[in-house]
């Protein structure tokens, strides 16, 4: 089947279609989580560049390994640019078929794309999302690539982009959202990924007698071919890299 973008799906059918429905043994059930009476660890940037900072990223290494996710404060992007980065993702994704479509790709190797759910030439079942991948660093290399509709697009993204291993000790929190049937959900997620020639290993700071390698060194492009490959099939494409195997 070829590939759709969702609004095409919701403009021609009346239900959802069945290769989006995910059996009942995969769907999120709340009744089952554990949940805590403790708050989200806050991270304070704004003194990261001074007398305080060794103490900022002690409590940030902490964190990474007590919960492997936490909320960070005073990042110095001001408010007017996160408002324009989310009207502008609207802007995009509220644009006709046709014209969205100029960006579409299913190759991963595309440094632009806009594409749907995640591999759909492996997958059993859809995700329910479409999204456009851009890579913005260096900025003047890949800005040229980027849409040109709507036209503010490339001002208030590349504003927004100049903004902007552990050896499994940090933990890597499972990213987990229930779609919500009422409205639009809108994620705009900064990535940080190596050259595909660099060589991944566990950090020799973080190794010791009581913490062995438990994962072996691989070159970056390795894992990115892996990542796409097994795609959600597994939980953790890490695993694929443990001793072990």
């Amino acid at each position: 089947m070829a590939a759709r973008l969702l609004s095409h799906i919701i403009n021609h059918n009346s239900s959802v279609p069945h290769h989006y429905i995910r059996p009942i043994s995969d769907r999120p059930n709340l009744a089952q989580l554990h949940y805590t009476d403790s708050a989200i660890s806050s991270i304070d940037l704004q003194s990261l560049q001074g007398p305080h900072r060794t103490l900022i990223l002690h409590k940030i290494a902490q964190v990474c390994q007590k919960d492997g996710f936490f909320r960070v404060v005073n990042h110095g992007i001001p408010e007017g640019v996160i408002e324009n980065m989310m009207q502008v993702s609207r802007d995009f994704f509220g644009l006709p078929e046709s014209e969205k479509m100029k960006s579409f790709s299913d190759d991963p190797s595309k440094t632009m794309r806009l594409s749907t759910s995640f591999n759909m030439k492996r997958e059993s079942v859809h995700n329910w999302r479409d999204y456009l991948r851009l890579h913005c660093y260096p900025l003047q290399d890949f800005i040229d690539e980027w849409p040109s509709n709507p036209t503010s697009f490339r001002g208030c993204v590349g504003e927004y982009c100049t903004m902007v291993i552990s050896n499994g000790r940090y933990k890597s929190a499972r990213h987990r959202a229930v779609v919500n049937s009422e409205k639009v959900r809108i994620s705009i997620p900064t990535f940080y990924c190596p050259s595909h020639d660099a060589v991944i290993s566990p950090a020799e700071k973080l190794l010791d007698k009581d913490h062995p390698p438990i994962y072996r060194s691989y070159p970056y492009s390795e894992y990115y071919h892996k990542f796409w490959e097994t795609g959600l099939e597994v939980e953790n494409c890490l695993d694929c890299f443990a001793v072990s195997n």
